[in-house]
C-alpha cells in the first residue's frame, strides 16, 4: 500500500483518506467560507516518493518534489474538480509517471 497523506485549508492533515474523503476535501473548494480559511490551498503528498499536488479555489492545480529543492513546480490551470480528484487519486496510488506525462507547464526562477 502507498502511503499519502492531505492537508485540508484549516492545516489539518490526513492519513490515506478513501476517495469519497478525497471528494470531500476537494469540495471544500467551492465552500462559503473559502476566502476566511488559513491557507488558500489543499494538498495531497505521496509519502514515499516525495511529489505533492495542490489545489486552488481558482483551478490552478501545482506538482512539486518536496524532496528535491531544486525541483521547480509544474502547475496546470482550469482543472475541473473531476480532473483535480483524477490526479489526487493518481498521485495516491504512486503513479507519478501518469501525472508527468500531462501538459504540465514549468514556473521560471
Amino acid at each position: 500500500m502507498d502511503f499519502y497523506h492531505t492537508t485540508d485549508m484549516d492545516g489539518t492533515s490526513e492519513l490515506n483518506p478513501d476517495a469519497n474523503r478525497l471528494r470531500e476535501l476537494i469540495a471544500e473548494l467551492d465552500g462559503p467560507n473559502v476566502d476566511d480559511a488559513p491557507h488558500p490551498d489543499i494538498s495531497l503528498v505521496h509519502n514515499a516518493s516525495g511529489w505533492s499536488l495542490t489545489l486552488y479555489p481558482s483551478g490552478i492545480v501545482t506538482f512539486e518534489n518536496l524532496d528535491e529543492p531544486d525541483c521547480l513546480p509544474r502547475h496546470l490551470v482550469n482543472v475541473s474538480r473531476r480532473e483535480a480528484l483524477k490526479l489526487w487519486l493518481e498521485l495516491s496510488k504512486g503513479e507519478i509517471d501518469l501525472i508527468h506525462s500531462r501538459p504540465w507547464m514549468r514556473d521560471t526562477p
